[in-house]
């Protein structure tokens, strides 16, 4: 798959849709708030936006 023409603008806008998606496999939380709660679990603050 050629994604040259894509901007980085478009694949952030893409990988955010993606990581707000609630998955079944993490109990219906998405991929943000699993690894959020993985991180305070770990007393790890958030570091990412």
């Amino acid at each position: 798959m050629d994604l040259s023409g894509v901007t980085q603008m478009q694949l952030n806008d893409i990988a955010k849709l993606l990581n707000v998606r609630p998955r079944q496999t993490l109990g219906w939380k998405t991929p943000e708030e699993a690894m959020a709660m993985e991180l305070a679990a770990e007393g790890l603050a958030k570091r990412c936006t």
